[in-house]
């Protein structure tokens, strides 16, 4: 409930911000808040594990072939990933990875970092952009799902261009990377 009337309450009450588009994210201050406001429901630490669990089981129903990805999920139905300690682990995991996200939201440069890290690693098991591509979707849809009656059009504006940022820092590297390899 408090994640929900501090959401409620900023609208209210938050000043307005600067509509210049941030020159790496796309994000205007108001989509940088738009994004922390919503996020802080999904990732509010009573329902983190819960949430975590059901944006992957969204992720594997809407792309089955994803969960293949993980040698602990392979195989397993939805009713086993609900109840494994290692879903809820891992779950919990990534929904901490994407409140560092949202938490660096208004630092561009440190924001890249995360994404670079988290691209280095997941190319390095062999999940290309288009895998990603398909979680930005999934992850919409998610907090869409969340947020009811709230989510606006504006949010999903907000969250579209942070995860399209997200995707281009992740092609990038992933190109960086695909050079650094064909120049040895």
């Amino acid at each position: 409930m408090g994640g929900l009337l501090s959401y409620l309450v900023s609208f209210v009450s938050s000043p307005p911000s600067d509509p210049t588009p941030d020159p790496t994210t796309g994000l205007t201050g108001r989509e940088k808040q738009l994004i922390m406001e919503t996020w802080a429901l999904a990732a509010d630490k009573k329902c983190v594990k819960e949430n975590g669990v059901e944006f992957f089981i969204q992720l594997f129903v809407a792309h089955p072939h994803m969960q293949d990805y993980f040698q602990l999920f392979k195989g397993k139905s939805v009713a086993e990933l609900r109840s494994s300690p290692k879903m809820k682990a891992h779950a919990t995991s990534v929904m901490y990875a994407l409140t560092s996200y949202v938490e660096n939201v208004e630092d561009s440069e440190n924001l890249v970092g995360l994404i670079q890290k988290i691209a280095i690693s997941h190319l390095g098991r062999g999940i290309e952009l288009q895998e990603f591509e398909y979680l930005k979707v999934v992850l919409l849809n998610f907090i869409k799902s969340l947020l009811g009656s709230r989510w606006t059009p504006e949010i999903e504006t907000a969250w579209t261009k942070l995860m399209t940022a997200h995707n281009a820092v992740y092609k990038a590297t992933a190109e960086e990377l695909a050079a650094k390899k064909s120049q040895k």
